[in-house]
């Protein structure tokens, strides 16, 4: 999806960019929702900048600079900081365990399928949680909330924003790869990457559950929380290097295995970078569904 050409249009012209709210004779900016004037190229209040005719043309900050547009590559501020993430993270992780502690109990009732009964619940409540933290620390200071995340609609993808996508996976999943490789190698079974146990499926069709939970559930919400929120939130304050490794790092921490610490940090880095570059976070939210989907997939063929 575009990330949006916020060039403001005259009243009685329909706008290109689908993002932009107008009225009357006003543009809004569909990063932080503050009016622009006539003729205004650039928002003073969160600093995004129109990027030109060609913007309307290949629709995201790298595409538009590749085609020879003046970009300006800041996605614009937004109305949350680092309090704010640091009570997030916290948040967040309180749910985790809360939700896992409730997912454990109802996934008693079930014996046959006590793991993957409480893996279903856990994602889900996990995925409201995130939602929640979200919405009440960020997004509900914003005018338009969806704009700012560059999430407002699905639209069919741009062959380059596709390829962006198969890249990165490919990279993620060799990098995987790669480290599995040197610590068997090193005889370092400590650090070994585990595998995504057979418990976590459900019996016959309802194993599409499970693919619901972890490749479409678990993609959408930890992409809003760690890309969304926290790696967008951090651009601003660190730059977009700093920001991608500090998420990152986040995102790596909060999956508690020591197996993961590295590969899931360069993963989260490249989805980071995904969306700082396509300026979509469906580009991320893609990748991560296409990785986890994978991942199911071996282990369930195995």
């Amino acid at each position: 999806m575009p990330p949006g050409d916020n060039f403001p249009q005259p009243a009685d012209e329909p706008s290109e960019n689908p993002l932009e709210q107008t009225l009357g004779s006003l543009s809004f900016c569909s990063s932080c929702g503050s009016a622009w004037e006539a003729g205004q190229t650039h928002c003073s209040s969160c600093g995004y900048e129109y990027a030109g005719p060609l913007a309307a043309a290949y629709g995201s900050p790298s595409e538009s600079a590749a085609a020879g547009g003046r970009v300006n590559h800041k996605m614009g501020d937004v109305p949350w900081g680092i309090r704010h993430i640091i009570g997030g993270i916290i948040l967040v992780m309180a749910s985790l365990l809360s939700a896992a502690a409730a997912a454990l109990v109802v996934g008693n009732l079930y014996p046959e399928q006590e793991d993957a009964v409480a893996t279903w619940i856990s994602v889900h409540l996990m995925g409201l949680s995130i939602v929640g933290t979200v919405w009440y620390l960020g997004l509900r200071h914003s005018r338009f909330p969806l704009a700012v995340l560059r999430l407002s609609r699905v639209r069919r993808p741009r062959k380059r924003t596709v390829l962006l996508m198969f890249g990165v996976l490919a990279t993620s999943l060799i990098a995987t790869s790669i480290y599995s490789s040197i610590v068997a190698w090193l005889e370092l079974d400590e650090l070994a990457t585990p595998v995504v146990e057979s418990d976590v499926f459900f019996d016959g069709f309802a194993v599409l559950l499970t693919f619901q939970a972890l490749a479409f559930i678990t993609p959408m919400s930890e992409e809003l929380f760690f890309r969304g929120f926290i790696f967008r939130g951090l651009i601003p304050r660190l730059g977009p290097l700093g920001a991608m490794l500090v998420s990152a790092a986040v995102f790596s921490g909060f999956h508690l295995s020591v197996g993961v610490l590295i590969p899931i940090f360069i993963t989260g880095f490249l989805f980071a970078w995904l969306y700082w570059r396509t300026g979509s976070l469906w580009a991320s939210i893609g990748a991560h569904a296409g990785q986890n989907t994978l991942a199911l997939l071996a282990q369930g063929l195995s």
